[in-house]
């Protein structure tokens, strides 16, 4: 009998935070990753909300914002008062594969400044 997948898991895939010039970058990529169409509408709404939120706050606080495509992720993020940072979490069903493609690319928003184009 040949192994089985492994079933998806439901919780934080990652957190951490990155650079707020990446944030757009981010978003675009995390939708990437579950085939989401992110447009300029959807980065207006959270372009929008990002001032008035505060990482010091609890994360139900966070501005949260849905990418619904093959699966859902819920992106939350705060930006932290007076620095240059904003904390995200995102939550939701994904695979161990997923996981570490979104765990990968959070790392790489807090170290590189990325350029969009």
């Amino acid at each position: 009998m040949a192994p089985s997948a492994e079933a998806p898991r439901s919780r934080t895939v990652a957190e951490g935070w990155i650079r707020e010039s990446n944030l757009r970058a981010f978003c675009e990529s995390l939708a990437a990753e579950v085939a989401y169409d992110f447009d300029d509408s959807d980065w207006l709404a959270i372009d929008m909300a990002l001032p008035h939120t505060d990482d010091e706050q609890p994360p139900s606080a966070w501005y949260t914002y849905p990418l619904v495509g093959r699966t859902r992720l819920d992106l939350h993020v705060a930006r932290s008062v007076g620095g240059s940072k904003v904390s995200v979490s995102v939550q939701g069903t994904v695979d161990s594969r997923s996981r570490i493609r979104v765990e990968l690319l959070l790392d790489v928003m807090a170290r590189y400044a990325v350029a969009l184009e």
